[in-house]
């Protein structure tokens, strides 16, 4: 324990001493914002932030400049009882469906060509499709399971390192915040998900291949779309949205959204030469999970308050009166 708090210590660096850092942290209207980790912040607020850094950058005397911002980190408003509700029941169906129901049911031939021995027709797929046809490679495979992890873990690091490296009153209460709008982004994608495969029905590659035996398990009849391609492009389109609402002006977003963009792309392309999809299964898992990972974030964003407008008219004697906001 005292080697953990020590190695806490050491990276967030004296909570109390600035030892030359940032000079002040302060809201727009003038108020304090506490920071975590004074150090972590002097060199990283700049680069996560730099809304945050007035025009001009450095201070009067050459120093670190003065941060201004927010009091609040998080740009989501959260109802807890509705979100919790909604990623519990999205959650608790996909769990029902994939944990208990589908191992109770047996696999069926539901292609429109069956050759015999449980097997499909390939010459009834589109010539894109047949590619995925004899492909079985396990490091992919295992490739693809290991980007599902990272997909899950990425957000809970990076925006746990924003809530202790950027200013502001409730770090911990702006983590939870922000890492539950990405869990129910992806509960409702994993909802979305078990509805389609078991609306469609889709037979995997393997179905297509030479078989030696038939394939009788249920799950080889639910290709369509990929789970994992689905599941990864959730995840990062939750956390892209996030970095790209909290900071409008950082170069970081940037490479959060080239990063999932490239862990999705790599994560359907292993799911395709693991014969665990065709490619127009992963593209449209890649779609379902980018629509709920850019909806459920969008629809929860923290719009700033109207603020009332009034403008006068001198020269003919008449006034407008408005209210000026985000819709």
């Amino acid at each position: 324990m005292h080697a953990l708090l020590l190695a806490a210590s050491l990276l967030l660096g004296d909570i109390h001493e600035r030892d030359g850092g940032l000079v002040d942290v302060v809201t727009r209207d003038g108020g304090q914002v506490p920071t975590v980790a004074p150090k972590l912040t002097d060199n990283l607020a700049p680069v996560l932030a730099p809304e945050l850094v007035p025009d001009g950058g450095g201070a009067a005397d050459g120093g670190m400049p003065t941060l201004v911002a927010p009091a609040v980190l998080s740009v989501y408003k959260v109802d807890l009882p509705v979100e919790a509700t909604v990623t519990a029941g999205a959650a608790i169906l996909y769990a029902t469906m994939d944990f208990l129901i589908k191992p109770s049911l047996e696999g069926d031939i539901s292609c429109r060509q069956p050759v015999g021995n449980g097997r499909c027709n390939p010459a009834s797929l589109n010539g894109f499709d047949r590619y995925a046809v004899g492909r079985d490679s396990a490091p992919w495979r295992t490739f693809s399971d290991i980007a599902l992890g990272a997909s899950l873990v990425l957000p809970i690091i990076y925006l746990g390192l924003e809530s202790i490296a950027l200013p502001t009153q409730h770090p911990v209460l702006d983590w939870l915040n922000d890492l539950l709008i990405v869990a129910e982004s992806m509960a409702v994608t994993g909802a979305l998900n078990t509805v389609l495969k078991f609306a469609v029905r889709r037979p995997r590659p393997i179905r297509y291949a030479n078989l030696t035996e038939p394939v009788t398990e249920f799950d080889a009849e639910l290709s369509f779309p990929s789970g994992h391609t689905s599941m990864v492009a959730a995840a990062t389109t939750a956390m892209t949205m996030t970095v790209f609402l909290r900071h409008p002006r950082s170069k970081v977003r940037y490479v959060v959204l080239g990063a999932g963009a490239l862990l999705t792309a790599l994560t359907g392309l292993a799911r395709v030469e693991s014969g665990s999809h065709f490619p127009t299964d992963v593209i449209v898992g890649a779609l379902v999970g980018g629509f709920a990972g850019f909806a459920v974030p969008y629809f929860h964003r923290r719009l700033p308050a109207l603020a009332p407008v009034v403008a006068l008219d001198l020269a003919h004697g008449g006034a407008t009166f408005g209210a000026a906001g985000q819709f």
